[in-house]
């Protein structure tokens, strides 16, 4: 179980290893998450009593170790691909089957010849029934080969740290049974319809025929499978239109700053060379002056966390003249170091007051810059500037408490793309509080990547033992935080397109089975006067058809699950209008360029040569 209990931070650290330790004595095993809750919440409530400041109406929170392992979003990514797969599945499998029962009509007098020389009707189904597992099994390798290829080449392509370290990606035995089973299991399934449609063909009439017997059982059987596969296509082509416009909307937003030619690093001093704070401050100040003494860059910011890395530090915040709180449930924001030129390194604007100077050292007054949600949720209304703002320093152990003066606010910063809720952010100078670890931003005059060998060099010259590391520029920083949603609309596109050929061939096959047994018909109404367009609007109607009531299925399919994409998204809704019109409308485009060629073929029949065949 994974349990979080807050302590207040004027208990000692063995204060709280006694906590730690009640907590370890009341979980032993074979104790049920339940039970677990029962006896935590205890704990929690005997904490509550100890420290009512800090820790009342505060819980315990218990999760499975699997959870905690897989996140929500790894868990609704592989949730969502795992259905797309299936999906692009029964497509192909539908197709097949569509392919299956077209040629076993075509064969209809091989079958009755072999009928008639008393072939029972069980051989005739085992017979087709080989046929459609043998080439499921070719398949089935077939793929079993791409996923070889495919896992090995998936370093290179799923972003860093999607996946948990403890769930490596590999071909294993599981693998290759679940495939196998897969395989067989679709084999069967879907050739049992052209087999059982083969064995109870009339025998009289096939041979009577000529192999053109009657289909209409399989004729709808057919138009009902490529139906299927259209509703398949438009809902994974709106599943896949709200990923991409997700993305587009993740790289439309603003993200609160300007940094086109920035380059950023990290370092992080070790104690054992820097034992104090003073000899950190040191640090910064010499590195500050060296990186901006390079070349082509034009101004060196520090702060804490780069914009799009995520939440890093939260501190409790009390604003003088409000009502003391409770430290239980105290404002919190996220806390961020910053030196004096870091907002016009990264191109935040001050939208009021002014930015830190070089005069906002540690003897000098505290003071502190807020973002807009800050003002709009903490200030209701009030005026920013002047404001004073009680916050803890980040310090080891005991941080002080300190006063500080709001002396700007800043355009909102996001975060991370895509973000929900906006964060409540508070800037202090890093002279008046510095911290071991630093994000670094150098505004360039040309291209970022100049400046690397050089940024290396000026960190070595303070202190040769330093490394510097996450060498990236601020598009690559933004390019990062967008993997995870890309790598989705990336997979769940190609996806979609396979889906969208599959619907486009299955349409194909109807159509040109149907024109193919439809030639005789074809050619009595060329010779009574049909016109060219006559016959081309009779294919494509039925094309249209079949794609109008796959993709009105597909769009109700869609409107009912694409909801469960609802925690992925971003800036479009699951029910997103563009989406949903331009996902039947790519279809039964697509489905109007697949029934051409069987619509020119039905023009083109001869009156004379049809009938005269008959």
């Amino acid at each position: 179980a994974d349990i979080w209990t807050p302590f207040p931070s004027r208990r000692t650290p063995e204060q709280r290893r006694q906590h730690y330790l009640q907590v370890i004595a009341r979980l032993r095993p074979g104790t049920t998450i339940d039970q677990a809750r029962s006896d935590m919440n205890l704990v929690a409530e005997h904490i509550a009593r100890l420290s009512p400041q800090t820790n009342r109406n505060w819980t315990v929170t218990m999760e499975p170790l699997r959870d905690g392992l897989v996140s929500g979003e790894v868990r609704s990514t592989s949730l969502v691909l795992g259905g797309v797969v299936a999906f692009v599945l029964l497509m192909a499998c539908a197709n097949v089957a569509n392919l299956l029962l077209a040629r076993g009509i075509g064969r209809a007098r091989e079958i009755a010849v072999r009928a008639a020389l008393g072939a029972s009707g069980g051989q005739i189904a085992r017979l087709l029934l080989s046929e459609s597992l043998v080439l499921a099994i070719v398949g089935g390798a077939a793929g079993l080969a791409l996923t070889w290829i495919a896992l090995h080449a998936a370093p290179s392509i799923v972003p860093r740290g999607l996946l948990p370290e403890g769930i490596p990606l590999q071909f294993d035995s599981r693998v290759t049974l679940f495939a196998t089973a897969l395989t067989c299991l679709t084999g069967v399934l879907f050739g049992m319809a052209p087999a059982w449609h083969a064995a109870r063909a009339p025998l009289g009439e096939s041979l009577a025929a000529g192999g053109r017997a009657s289909v209409g059982g399989a004729g709808r059987l057919r138009n009902v499978l490529a139906v299927a596969e259209v509703a398949g296509a438009v809902l994974l082509l709106a599943g896949a239109g709200l990923l991409i416009r997700t993305l587009a909307s993740m790289n439309a937003e603003d993200a609160g700053y300007r940094a086109d030619s920035v380059m950023t690093m990290n370092v992080s001093l070790p104690l054992s060379r820097y034992p104090d704070q003073t000899h950190v401050l040191t640090f910064f100040r010499r590195a500050e002056a060296a990186l901006a003494a390079i070349p082509g860059v034009q101004a060196v910011g520090f702060s804490t966390v780069l914009p799009l890395e995520g939440f890093e530090i939260g501190q409790p915040v009390e604003i003088a003249g409000d009502a003391v709180s409770v430290e239980a449930v105290r404002k919190s924001a996220h806390y961020q170091l910053a030196s004096p030129r870091y907002f016009e390194a990264i191109g935040t604007p001050i939208v009021k007051g002014r930015a830190f100077t070089d005069r906002d050292v540690a003897t000098a007054p505290q003071v502190c810059i807020v973002n807009e949600e800050f003002v709009r949720r903490f200030l209701s209304g009030r005026e920013p500037l002047g404001t004073i703002v009680k916050v803890p320093n980040m310090a080891p152990g005991i941080a002080p408490t300190i006063a500080r003066e709001i002396v700007g606010v800043i355009k909102q910063v996001a975060l991370a793309a895509g973000e929900k809720e906006k964060a409540v952010e508070i800037y202090v100078p890093i002279e008046q509080n510095v911290w071991y670890s630093s994000a670094i931003a150098l505004k360039t005059a040309g291209s970022p990547a100049a400046v690397t060998s050089a940024a290396r060099a000026a960190i070595a010259s303070i202190d040769k033992d330093q490394p510097v590391t996450r060498l990236r520029t601020m598009d690559e920083v933004a390019a990062e935080s967008t993997r995870s949603p890309r790598f989705r609309a990336l997979l769940v596109s190609t996806f979609a397109a396979i889906a969208l050929a599959l619907a486009a061939v299955g349409i194909f096959g109807v159509l040109t089975f149907s024109v193919r047994e439809r030639m005789r018909e074809f050619g009595v109404r060329i010779a009574l006067g049909a016109s060219t367009s006559d016959i081309l609007r009779l294919v494509l109607s039925v094309g249209v058809k079949l794609a109008g009531i796959g993709a009105a299925i597909g769009l109700v399919a869609a409107a009912l699950l694409t909801r469960t994409l609802a925690s992925l998204l971003f800036g479009v809704t699951p029910l997103d209008p563009v989406t949903f019109f331009a996902a039947p409308a790519v279809l039964v485009m697509t489905a109007l360029v697949a029934s051409l060629v069987p619509a020119v073929r039905a023009v083109r029949a001869d009156p004379a040569v049809t009938l005269r065949q008959e």
